[in-house]
């Protein structure tokens, strides 16, 4: 069981700041290792150990969860953490549009993507979520 630590909620505001305008890269900053950093800076555990280094490509990243993961990328979360209705997300948990991995805040989700001119961290409302993990 992954737990979260004490601080997790000022860690997660940070690490998010720290992330706010990093542009989208295959294998570094990706919806999957986004949210997994997330997971690792509440709790310490990565989530993303197995593909990490794994990909650099969005052909890459289909392989590695064929290798390393249930298949999809959801599939794959649905192996590491419990399900949840999206409704009751809470801050930190992991969301899912049904293309996109992201982190529940509030209700918006941060989501790696690119709103105009800008890159980095886009917010998608709770509406658009179709699945939904507990952190």
């Amino acid at each position: 069981m992954i737990a979260r630590r004490s601080d997790w909620d000022a860690r997660l505001s940070e690490y998010l700041a720290s992330v706010r305008r990093k542009p989208f890269s295959w294998g570094q900053h990706d919806c999957a290792l986004h949210s997994a950093n997330a997971v690792l800076t509440m709790t310490d555990t990565d989530i993303a150990a197995a593909f990490r280094g794994r990909y650099s490509t969005a052909q890459g990243s289909v392989l590695a969860l064929s290798r390393y993961g249930a298949g999809t990328l959801d599939a794959t979360v649905d192996t590491m953490l419990p399900t949840i209705p999206p409704s009751h997300a809470r801050r930190g948990d992991l969301v899912w549009t049904g293309e996109a991995l992201g982190v529940c805040d509030g209700t918006t989700g941060l989501f790696v993507g690119q709103e105009g001119e800008a890159e980095g961290l886009v917010t998608i409302p709770r509406a658009a979520w179709q699945r939904a993990w507990r952190v």
